[in-house]
């Protein structure tokens, strides 16, 4: 093909991308954002290495993710442009764009025509559900594995077009199909997609075809096992016991954890038809579908949604397995929806949240195919009409998203919109009190509070925030009741052991200050928040563990000698042991002050 042609598409799916989520540019960092945001080590080159061998999240490992391709790529970021968000934005919509050429250049490839390929890439380009995975800059996962994903796919069409199948070209399918997996997990069952559509497109023969057939599956076979136990290997020097998948969510956040069998099963095809149909009809669009706003069903006919989605399934199923339907755009794209989307059902995996819309970042590539299709039949049959037709849809969606693009500029204009969309939202009403709290504006954090208080009364980071809240308040037995109830719920997440350990320091019970701020610390693989460790190392002061404080600085910020916090609590230590010699070398820690004036600060400390 001509590779101006070629230019030019790829061009233009960049400019595309600009168009569509430009205005996302004006975005902060917010809600999961700062997992990696907060992460100072990121920005420095001598960290690079160490992610590929970390868990996603170093200060809960018992999530079980592994994503460290993402968090390179966040790194590089934070090293080549700084700490701005733009760049992070920027790199999400130009990732954007390559992804949609690839959309144009799979369904080129599997389809043969270029009028195909294109709706269907500026389908897969105009759908509004992807304005979470774009906008909401921690979602690059989703847009790196699919990255990822249909480069490997691409490689793998193009080893298994040639007689005999091109080893090499398996190989390098391979390594592609390895970074999508590191880029995220979800993305694992793509192999089976590319065999199944192998088997349905070129038809060898798994038992009746040649003995060559039978081996080139075979060792097609064997080159991706190879690559899937390489990777869980990493994934367990990162995870150990977490690496092969834990269920630790909260209720909150996927009640279908939780539930009977047949709840979930028939709440599954309640959440496909929601997937499915925000997919096309991009109605009332939400970052949280969380208890109570998405309800169990324990019968499907009292659900007309379940309805819904068992006849959206079926219809899908369908196309895979007719002979008249299965190797056209309506059976292929009905694939490559339905086997990257049965690991998000729920009716095989229950953990994780119960719905994401940037989830179906990947999954939608067959949707796209599938509507791209059924444009090009009326195209095909009434030029006009179709032209017509696509620029209402584009324009529609192009509305959608130049507008919820908008809902991730910040924290605020987030959670307001997670209350707005999903009234009935326990964690929607969490996080925009915790984001009132963080600014002092208490009222409206009281009043969120509440709300979401009265939805569910047992979710952890709400009490977070309502002890945080009674705190600012001085209600010390509020606070207590609040953490300590936190802690209880969720014994595996560090936050609340943090809170307790600044109540009880700021109540003087220092040795429980020291034992809550120990377990907030032993959480992270890497380092913690600086602000707990000094936290620690004065509580270990007041409890005349001088040298533990000492040990405590030295061990996390051995490279911080000259922070003024850090050279303050060894000044305090080395007085408090009768050392003045040692701790005169840190007295420059005010320089404002005499000799005098910081020995007394020492001594009353």
């Amino acid at each position: 093909m001509n590779k101006y042609f070629l230019l030019f598409v790829f061009l233009g799916a960049l400019a595309l991308s600009f168009l569509l989520y430009g205005n996302s540019l004006k975005g902060d960092f917010v809600y999961d954002d700062h997992f990696f945001a907060d992460r100072a080590e990121l920005s420095s080159p001598s960290y690079l290495l160490k992610i590929w061998m970390e868990p996603y999240l170093p200060q809960h490992i018992a999530s079980g993710l592994y994503r460290p391709l993402t968090v390179f790529s966040f790194a590089l970021n934070f090293i080549t442009f700084g700490k701005s968000a733009v760049s992070f934005h920027i790199i999400n919509i130009l990732l954007n764009g390559a992804v949609i050429f690839l959309v144009f250049l799979l369904a080129l490839k599997l389809f043969k025509d270029k009028t195909l390929a294109a709706l269907s890439a500026l389908f897969f380009a105009f759908m509004p559900i992807h304005t979470e995975a774009v906008s909401f800059i921690k979602s690059r996962d989703e847009i790196l594995s699919a990255f990822f994903g249909i480069l490997s796919w691409l490689a793998f069409l193009s080893a298994t077009g040639q007689k005999p199948v091109n080893l090499k070209k398996i190989w390098l399918s391979a390594f592609l199909f390895l970074l999508a997996v590191m880029s995220k997990e979800l993305i694992i069952v793509l192999p089976a997609l590319f065999l199944v559509v192998y088997l349905i497109q070129q038809k060898p023969g798994w038992l009746t075809g040649s003995a060559d057939s039978r081996q080139a599956i075979f060792k097609t076979g064997f080159v991706f096992f190879c690559v899937i136990i390489f990777y869980m290997l990493l994934r367990f020097k990162a995870l150990g016991g977490y690496a092969f998948g834990t269920d630790d969510a909260f209720f909150v956040i996927n009640p279908v954890g939780f539930a009977d069998f047949w709840t979930r099963f028939w709440t599954a095809f309640k959440i496909a038809f929601i997937y499915i149909g925000k997919s096309f009809a991009p109605v009332n669009l939400s970052a949280t579908y969380h208890y109570n706003q998405l309800t169990m069903i324990s019968n499907p006919f009292s659900s007309w949604q379940a309805i819904g989605g068992i006849m959206f399934l079926v219809g899908l199923f369908f196309f895979t397995v007719s002979k008249k339907f299965r190797n056209t755009p309506l059976g292929i794209g009905a694939l490559a929806f339905l086997v990257p989307y049965l690991v998000i059902s729920k009716f095989i995996f229950k953990s994780g949240d119960l719905l994401a819309e940037r989830w179906l970042y990947f999954p939608s590539v067959g949707l796209a195919l599938i509507g791209g299709y059924v444009f090009y039949l009326i195209v095909k049959n009434n030029k006009t009409l179709g032209i017509i037709l696509l620029l209402l849809l584009f324009s529609a969606y192009s509305f959608f998203i130049v507008r919820r693009n908008q809902v991730w500029a910040s924290d605020e204009t987030l959670f307001k919109s997670m209350v707005q969309t999903s009234p009935q939202s326990v964690q929607g009403y969490a996080n925009l009190a915790n984001f009132y709290m963080k600014n002092d504006r208490l009222n409206e954090a009281r009043e969120a509070a509440e709300k979401g208080f009265n939805i569910y009364q047992d979710y952890s980071p709400l009490l977070n925030v309502i002890g945080a809240i009674a705190f600012k308040d001085n209600n010390y037995d509020l606070a207590k009741t609040a953490f300590l109830k936190a802690t209880e719920l969720s014994p595996d997440i560090p936050l609340a052991y943090s809170n307790l350990g600044r109540l009880y320091y700021g109540s003087e019970e220092y040795d429980k200050a020291v034992e809550a701020l120990e377990k907030a610390i032993g959480f992270y693989v890497t380092r913690p928040k600086p602000t707990d460790v000094f936290l620690y190392a004065l509580s270990l002061i007041k409890t005349n563990r001088y040298d533990d404080s000492i040990r405590v600085v030295q061990t996390y910020f051995p490279n911080d000698m000259n922070n003024s916090q850090v050279k303050f609590i060894l000044a305090v230590n080395y007085f408090k042991k009768g050392d003045l010699a040692e701790a005169k070398k840190y007295f420059d820690w005010n320089s404002e002050k005499t000799e005098s004036e910081k020995i007394k600060i020492l001594r009353e400390f």
